[in-house]
């Protein structure tokens, strides 16, 4: 039996994460939730053996807080779901070390690439992966289009569009690219990249609310399926991941990272692409069939509805 701490227990990811764990692995993991919300508010706590409140993540105390957590309930597997706490909780973080405690996140120099956009553009480029340029505020062209998004962030959360010509603001903490060119399709990748398999699941998102993908259908993408070959060659990157395409200049360009399974992911397991199912047989030490990320090729479309919890 294995002390799993699953953190940011309030974001929608969580819920499939723990419905999976108690569908399959239950006699396997004993699961620990955490979040700032008090437990009524966090839904996924119905599923978890030990729910725990905790600081917000800016608070001074807040690592200390997880790291009693960790102590005081013996864990042995702590699975970052938000950036911000990716390269805190990375699997060489030192703190993590001593406590002898696994973290599905990968090393910190991962991170440090793929987590930070700026670093990213340039990582990608210097080693000849299509991304979006980076464009210095002084050297853009008038009429065309740029996006201005942060350097670390979710999604499309405070994106936006400018002209060059126009005026516009960019702070410290974000950075300008050029806007893709091509038909405005986004494709997520999710990624199985463990137990010397690498499978790559593409799907279409069709309709996004809040940065959710809540409407998708499949992408069969052989140029996304080399470009994450590549990728996973040029970097220790974790057991379950999922990154954003778009068309741009004529290619499939990445245009974001995510070291972690997302809210969208469960709409892959339900087309048969079971990465979290997958993920944690992986942490439990168990091989992972192929057929378990084998997609159904008879789904058209994936659709995300809403589901009353009640929480006593």
């Amino acid at each position: 039996m294995q002390n799993v701490l699953i953190l940011s227990a309030g974001v929608t990811t969580t819920w499939h994460l723990a419905q999976v764990a108690r569908r399959y692995f239950g006699g396997d993991i004993r699961l620990h939730l955490c979040d700032i919300n008090p437990r009524e508010l966090v839904a996924a706590a119905t599923m978890a053996d030990c729910y725990h409140r905790v600081p917000f993540l800016t608070d001074p105390g807040y690592e200390d807080a997880i790291c009693r957590i960790l102590q005081e309930h013996h864990m042995d597997v702590i699975v970052p779901l938000i950036d911000q706490d990716l390269f805190t909780w990375a699997c060489d973080a030192p703190r993590l070390m001593e406590l002898g405690v696994r973290s599905t996140a990968p090393r910190r120099g991962t991170v440090k690439l793929l987590s930070d956009k700026q670093a990213m553009a340039r990582f990608l480029t210097d080693h000849d992966l299509p991304t979006p340029p980076l464009v210095p505020p002084e050297a853009v062209e008038p009429g065309r289009a740029y996006v201005i998004k942060k350097k670390v962030g979710c999604g499309s959360h405070d994106m936006r569009v400018v002209t060059g010509g126009e005026e516009f603001s960019l702070s410290g903490d974000e950075i300008l690219q050029e806007k893709c060119d091509g038909d405005g399709v986004e494709i997520t990748a999710e990624i199985f990249n463990a137990q010397g398999k690498l499978r790559v699941y593409c799907r279409e998102r069709v309709m996004t609310k809040a940065g959710v993908c809540t409407k998708m259908v499949p992408r069969h993408e052989p140029e996304i399926e080399t470009y994450i070959a590549r990728l996973v060659q040029l970097l220790p990157c974790p057991t379950a991941f999922c990154a954003q395409f778009m068309r741009h200049r004529g290619q499939w360009n990445m245009i974001d990272c995510n070291l972690r399974m997302g809210a969208g992911t469960a709409l892959a397991s339900a087309a048969g692409f079971q990465l979290t199912r997958a993920f944690w047989a992986d942490l439990c030490d168990r091989p992972v069939p192929d057929k378990w990320l084998q997609p159904d090729p008879a789904v058209k479309a994936v659709l995300r509805v809403y589901q009353e919890v009640v929480i006593r």
